[in-house]
């Protein structure tokens, strides 16, 4: 009996310390490797079959996720379901064998596939281009707080197909001229096309470039004879009758043909006061389209906020991938450990730690598990037109994609460093876990505009895409370098990007659950509004 209060002490004492622990912190310990693990180990199994959507296997994924946050307790988006069906269209071209161009010196022609490729958005059965004028347009860019148009004085646009470079006047360059070697948004192909459109053009050709597109030629002739789309009944309306690429050597001979050297054009194309000119050529070429409708879910829950002004975060990490493709020492399963379900265990117990909160917090959480970020962000592009809180009171959005399971990181990569206030917030939290916040060595290629969180972006919402991957703990920057080297070019999109079970690390994963939960629980329980810096292209969206 003498030592009961001193028990009842040491009893009050543990009670004041957990009460005094932040209900963040505390919500944290309720995630777990073994759940990381069993969630990676399920949605990159055999049976989730590469996550193809429409598929057997991609059934199985979707089920997975909407049980999951069933049992983690999210709020589903309608009803009883967690499933947001995108309706959609698969478009598939027969593209004539040649493109034929009429030049000063005679005819041209490029063979489907080897010098160009060629589609459109259009939701039309047959589409004829016959004869149309060609013209140089720079690198297709309309930018005003550049004093750029590359599409000054064109006249009868809609006659016309213009012929532009890939990336931006910056690529090369060190300067901030376009942020110089980092892409902007003006550089990326779907820009292009986009602004090809609104100058009324028939059509618009990218002359490729492996640095400035990111990838080989071989990756457009691979996506160009099948396309899925959002299906929109006026999709047709704001798109060109035309969309392709040249191969780079293709494009040499064209401009020669007309009397220009293409290195000489490019330095001229980066100059602000840069004039679009005619090509004295015209172009033929014929496309014929097979449609298919079909429809795949996003899976979404969300947690309600306590206060009633619908202010909100998303937390993104698709789920789709290829499914099946070219066998590896016998395998064909592209089963996509790394793209994407690291990031979907991630959301997952994210939401499973907030959900343990004592509080509920001031803002909205959705939780946006979507389909066809493979095939270009229809899913969240959906959502995105379709939210459950209104997009103009999203405040910021957290995408995670690739993350690879090589254990813990000194660094934090974030791609589209320098756009956002966001990057300030995770250089403070980040220094709580010893790890510090690098810009992107590689954002010449644009990956920035490549993931999920992009949708968002066009309409103003502030984003975090971000990994620990460039500076190992235990290996360091080199080792690192040299494992993502070969992940580029031996497991992205490939039967590789699979299970190791003897060699993978969950460290880094925990890493991000513990970093990104901090960033999004700021977000939620406190006032801040992230905002772009002035430098973005994004930052005069929202005014």
């Amino acid at each position: 009996m003498k030592h009961l209060p001193y028990l009842l002490i040491l009893t009050l004492l543990t009670l004041i310390a957990c009460n005094a622990t932040p209900d963040g912190e505390k919500a944290k310990k309720v995630v777990t490797i073994d759940n990381l693990k069993k969630h990676v180990e399920y949605l990159s199994s055999d049976l989730c079959e590469g996550r193809k959507p429409f598929s057997k296997g991609a059934e199985r994924a979707v089920e997975y996720l909407a049980q999951e946050m069933k049992s983690i307790g999210l709020k589903p988006i309608q009803g009883d379901s967690y499933l947001q069906e995108v309706p959609l269209v698969l478009s598939q071209t027969q593209c004539s064998e040649v493109m034929a161009i009429n030049t000063p010196k005679g005819k041209l022609d490029l063979k489907h596939n080897e010098g160009f490729v060629a589609f459109s958005k259009r939701i039309e059965e047959e589409i004829s281009i016959d004869k149309a004028e060609l013209v140089f347009a720079g690198y297709g860019i309309v930018a005003p707080e550049y004093g750029k148009n590359d599409y000054a004085g064109i006249e009868n646009p809609e006659n016309k197909v213009a012929i532009v470079m890939v990336n931006d006047p910056g690529l090369g360059s060190t300067g901030h001229y376009f942020k110089g070697d980092t892409m902007t948004y003006y550089g990326r192909w779907t820009y292009k096309f986009e602004e090809g459109a609104r100058q009324g053009l028939k059509g618009v050709l990218i002359i490729h470039e492996d640095r400035g597109a990111g990838y080989p030629f071989s990756v457009p002739v691979a996506s160009a004879g099948s396309k899925l789309y959002v299906n929109n009944p006026d999709y047709s309306s704001y798109h060109c009758a035309l969309e392709g690429w040249l191969s780079n050597s293709a494009a040499r001979e064209l401009l020669k043909q007309n009397g220009y050297d293409m290195d000489q054009l490019i330095a001229e194309a980066k100059k602000p006061d840069f004039q679009p000119f005619d090509l004295k050529s015209d172009v033929s070429v014929s496309m014929k389209n097979r449609f298919t409708y079909n429809s795949s879910p996003n899976v979404v829950g969300y947690i309600e906020g306590s206060k009633p002004n619908e202010e909100n975060i998303v937390c993104i990490a698709h789920w789709d991938h290829l499914g099946y493709g070219k066998p590896i020492n016998g395998d064909s399963i592209i089963n996509g450990t790394t793209d994407n379900a690291t990031a979907m265990a991630w959301l997952l117990e994210t939401a499973r730690a907030f959900k343990a909160l004592d509080k509920q917090p001031e803002r909205s959480i959705v939780f946006l598990v979507p389909t066809c970020e493979e095939t270009g962000f229809h899913g969240t592009t959906y959502y995105v037109q379709n939210p459950i809180f209104p997009i103009e009171k999203t405040i910021s959005v957290i995408n995670l994609d690739v993350i690879p399971l090589w254990g813990a990181n000194n660094d934090v990569t974030i791609t589209g460093y320098g756009h956002s206030t966001l990057d300030d917030m995770v250089t403070r939290l980040a220094a709580k876990y010893n790890r510090y916040v690098m810009a992107d060595p590689e954002a010449f290629n644009g990956m920035f505009y490549r993931s999920d969180h992009f949708p968002f972006m066009q309409q103003g919402v502030p984003a975090m895409f971000a990994k620990g991957w460039s500076d190992n703990r235990q290996h360091g920057k080199e080792w690192a370098s040299a494992k993502i080297k070969d992940y580029w070019a031996n497991i992205y999109h490939k039967p590789t990007d699979q299970l190791y079970p003897e060699t993978d690390n969950y460290e880094g994963l925990m890493q991000e659950v513990h970093l990104f939960f901090d960033l999004a629980y700021e977000l939620v329980t406190t006032d801040v509004y992230p905002q772009w810096k002035p430098a973005s292209e994004f930052a005069n969206i929202r005014k």
